[in-house]
């Protein structure tokens, strides 16, 4: 019992917008971290759920890839440590854009840094992905 209402405490704590963002924002600010969490730990159910059937992405090489590509290369071995930095959040009624900077250190240590725009739309109350781009930050 008392592990059913620490459990339902924290995860009423976790759900409550941070000072600075509002709901939503903090919910696309969540659905990022998941998103990246679902990537490196291979999920494919968590990502069918985070990217709509309609999802496209403009990848760092140029490429366009849709839905089922992505979840194709998501099956992929993945080494690296990921982490996202520089997060901003823009809100449009039911229309949200993520600016963003991904950080991927490979085991080699060798460091790339992918800026990246995604676009979620909220459907029947639910966010979801529907594009992606990425863009090489290059070294100074």
């Amino acid at each position: 019992m008392r592990s059913t209402l620490l459990a339902l405490s924290l995860t009423a704590c976790l759900s409550l917008p941070a000072a600075a963002a509002t709901g939503d924002e903090q919910r696309l600010l969540t659905l990022e971290q998941r998103w990246l969490a679902a990537g490196v730990q291979r999920d494919i159910p968590a990502l069918k759920e985070i990217l709509a059937d309609d999802f496209v992405d403009v990848t760092y090489k140029g490429t366009l890839r849709d839905k089922a590509d992505h979840l194709q290369t998501s099956l992929a071995p993945g080494k690296s440590k990921q982490t996202l930095q520089e997060l901003k959040v823009r809100l449009y009624g039911d229309a949200g854009i993520v600016n963003g900077v991904d950080v991927d250190v490979t085991p080699d240590g060798t460091t790339y840094r992918i800026r990246f725009t995604d676009v979620f739309v909220r459907r029947a109350g639910r966010w979801q992905a529907v594009s992606a781009q990425e863009t090489p930050v290059q070294a100074p």
